[in-house]
């Protein structure tokens, strides 16, 4: 039986911003969720008792509970308030071990064989008036059209699943932005969404990165990063920063709605994907 057959038996109820499921597929697509931050050196963004780093791995944790009742295999690259599951970065400086940490939650997502692989983060911004959901995606990619509808299904999803819970959705789109652009204008890849690259010495001491750590010898010129092997998207679900979204985020009842726009987003992109490789 086809991952689209099996889907089909799939019911979704949106109950209070909940999904309920009915389906069991003991093999099948790979889902990685990828928890934004992690380890009191890395908090992401915060706003009083809000913080992004612990708000990001219980959004995870809430889609990974409702893909699982779908029959879905969901792997957290990390399911602490740590860094990726498994990495030591004890003897190492805290950019470094960010660093590392990155290329970890890469390697992860690889080794599980994923079909699809989604950041979750929350965004912030010195302009507290600012407000909305991003899905972020690399239009670089050989997969970049994959890329595009997986942010257009979150995109759409999400804020549409706030409303049938009764909140007012924010602003919502796609981004086909992979990179972050610091105060002088530089332009950084976002190391989970873009494709390997050489990273010179020169970036890596602005990022106050150890060559040493990342096991370069003298004489090296660049670290190559590694890159995900699956369609992807980095999910910014609303700006800690703009009190209407922090609002939200901290509503369990409006995270129990994200999460299933998240769910049901990812249920359709598998769907989706499904039934263009049976053509």
């Amino acid at each position: 039986m086809s991952f689209l057959a099996i889907l089909i038996v799939v019911v979704l109820t949106i109950v209070v911003g909940a999904v309920a499921v009915r389906a069991f597929r003991p093999s099948g697509p790979i889902v990685v969720l990828d928890p934004g931050h992690g380890s009191a050196d890395e908090s992401g963004a915060t706003n009083g008792d809000l913080i992004e780093r612990d708000s990001n791995l219980d959004m995870a944790k809430r889609v990974q509970a409702l893909l699982r009742a779908a029959g879905i295999t969901v792997v957290l690259t990390r399911s602490t308030d740590g860094r990726a599951d498994g990495l030591n970065t004890s003897r190492m400086d805290p950019a470094t071990a960010t660093f590392v940490d990155l290329q970890a939650r890469v390697v992860k997502a690889n080794a599980a064989h994923a079909a699809v692989f989604v950041s979750l983060h929350s965004n912030s911004f010195e302009d507290p008036s600012v407000r909305g959901i991003e899905a972020w995606y690399d239009a670089d990619r050989p997969f970049a059209d994959r890329n595009r509808a997986l942010a257009e299904a979150l995109s759409t999803d999400v804020p549409a699943q706030l409303r049938a819970a009764g909140f007012s959705a924010p602003p919502s789109k796609p981004r086909d932005e992979a990179g972050s652009v610091d105060a002088a204008g530089r332009t950084t890849p976002l190391l989970v969404l873009g494709r390997s690259r050489d990273v010179t010495l020169d970036e890596l001491a602005d990022r106050g990165v150890s060559p040493s750590a990342l096991g370069l010898t003298p004489g090296a010129t660049a670290y190559r990063t590694g890159e995900t092997n699956a369609p992807g998207t980095l999910l910014e679900l609303l700006y800690v920063s703009n009190e209407q979204d922090a609002a939200l985020l901290r509503d369990p009842k409006a995270r129990a709605a994200m999460a299933s726009g998240i769910a049901q987003a990812i249920l359709a992109f598998l769907a989706d994907a499904d039934t263009d490789a049976q053509k």
